[in-house]
């Protein structure tokens, strides 16, 4: 409920109008009251109470002064104007007013990330040059999930791991610590068998998309994956194109390097075999999204700098205003005027 004010002035509004809908019935309950005999003066036991002699026959005399005032209707008049304007201040304030102030910033964009994380044997291939040395692919899918774990404060985020065998790591959850801890402990080939098999990821995906709890927002969808061959079973590339249209939009990174170049001998014998950007890159776009190659700090901000604004859905909300309490400009008032009341009793007291 809101009161027009002139112009240049701000507008009062109530947060709880109805204590103003409710102040005839206090004035009439007053003046019928009053009428009745069955409430006292206004006032409260004298600020400064006067030293004086009680005269043996003090209780006569205040009864003669209280015949007297019964009989007088200005006084009962005068006593009901004092409780209207001590119930009127008391009423605006209980009625909480305000003014609006400043307007608060929008709420902040949201959005949920799902990652799908690769972690077949081949994650041990060592094709990546850190500070001069050989670094794992694990090494660096982990350092790209961290960054954008850092880069989506805010946001939940899920991740869900495969190879032979997908499953849920973390589900959608805003604790980053829980998040990078799980990170951390990733190992290649663990519990999820040694090849991959990305089709069977995706269904998987789609199946846990489809849970009452995932009903609401559509989280982006990012695979985090070095596949270099197409599943023989389930083509990759049909479940993206099945997921953009449920409404979705699945993104790729690539982990590894893009050509045999980069390979070594290595000692336990794992033939080397380079990432498939080709089919990463077909995945993207079946599934409406873009491919990134997480083969420097460059391409990894670019990716998560993308892959965030992609994301993001702003909130439609009215504009929110800062709320200015002015119940004090009545409360105040209305406690000065019943001092004012007692004071002015206590001067006719003594007249």
């Amino acid at each position: 409920m809101g009161v027009l004010a002139p112009d240049g002035l701000p507008a009062v509004h109530f947060l709880h109008p109805g204590w103003l809908w409710a102040l005839p019935l206090s004035l009439l309950a007053v003046a019928v009251l009053l009428r009745c005999r069955c409430l006292k003066e206004l006032r409260l036991p004298p600020l400064f109470p006067a030293r004086a002699c009680r005269h043996p026959q003090m209780d006569i005399l205040r009864q003669l002064e209280r015949k007297k005032s019964r009989r007088s209707s200005q006084n009962l008049w005068q006593h009901w104007f004092g409780y209207a304007v001590f119930l009127l201040l008391m009423h605006l304030a209980l009625a909480h007013p305000y003014r609006l102030g400043r307007q608060l910033p929008a709420p902040p964009e949201y959005g949920d990330t799902l990652f799908i994380v690769d972690t077949s044997i081949s994650m041990v291939l060592r094709d990546y040059l850190v500070a001069g040395k050989r670094t794992e692919r694990m090494t660096v899918l982990k350092s790209v999930l961290v960054h954008f774990i850092d880069q989506l404060q805010g946001n939940r985020i899920g991740l869900i791991v495969f190879s032979q065998h997908p499953y849920t790591l973390v589900p959608l959850t805003a604790d980053y610590a829980l998040l990078q801890s799980r990170i951390h402990r990733l190992q290649p080939a663990v519990l999820t068998g040694n090849r991959s098999d990305l089709g069977q990821a995706l269904i998987y995906t789609l199946k846990q998309l489809q849970q009452p709890g995932m009903t609401g927002r559509k989280p982006t969808l990012v695979l985090v994956s070095d596949v270099n061959r197409s599943s023989r079973d389930i083509d990759p590339r049909a479940v993206a194109a099945y997921l953009n249209k449920q409404g979705y939009r699945l993104n790729t990174i690539g982990i590894g390097a893009a050509s045999a170049e980069a390979g070594e001998e290595d000692s336990r014998r794992l033939t080397y075999e380079p990432a498939s950007f080709t089919l990463l890159r077909s995945i993207a776009e079946k599934g409406g999204g873009r491919f990134y190659w997480a083969d420097n700090a460059r391409g990894l901000q670019a990716a998560v700098e993308a892959i965030r604004d992609s994301q993001r859905l702003p909130v439609a909300t009215a504009p929110r205003y800062l709320l200015v309490p002015l119940y004090a400009w009545f409360l105040f008032p209305g406690l000065a005027w019943l001092i004012g009341m007692q004071l002015w009793h206590d001067r006719r007291q003594l007249q």
